[in-house]
């Protein structure tokens, strides 16, 4: 029985986590060759302060557009 956990940032809705759960689910039991009903989802939300990219809280993308809108403000 495959455990896969999840881990993503908070925010995302129901709908969106169980596309997500589904599609891992039948990955994972073609991948292992088992039922998708063995399969288990563990998903587990984050705030945004507890993520961390390169050292420093928060997304990639939200440390790139304060990089691009400080450099922006040296100008």
């Amino acid at each position: 029985m495959p455990i896969i956990e999840v881990h993503i940032l908070e925010g995302r809705s129901s709908e969106i986590k169980a596309r997500a759960a589904a599609a891992i689910s039948k990955a994972a039991a073609e991948g292992f060759g088992v039922s998708i009903d063995t399969v288990r989802i563990l998903v587990t939300e984050h705030k945004k302060d507890e993520f961390y990219v390169g050292g420093r809280a928060g997304r990639a993308s939200d440390q790139a557009r304060l990089a691009s809108l400080m450099e922006e403000d040296k100008s």
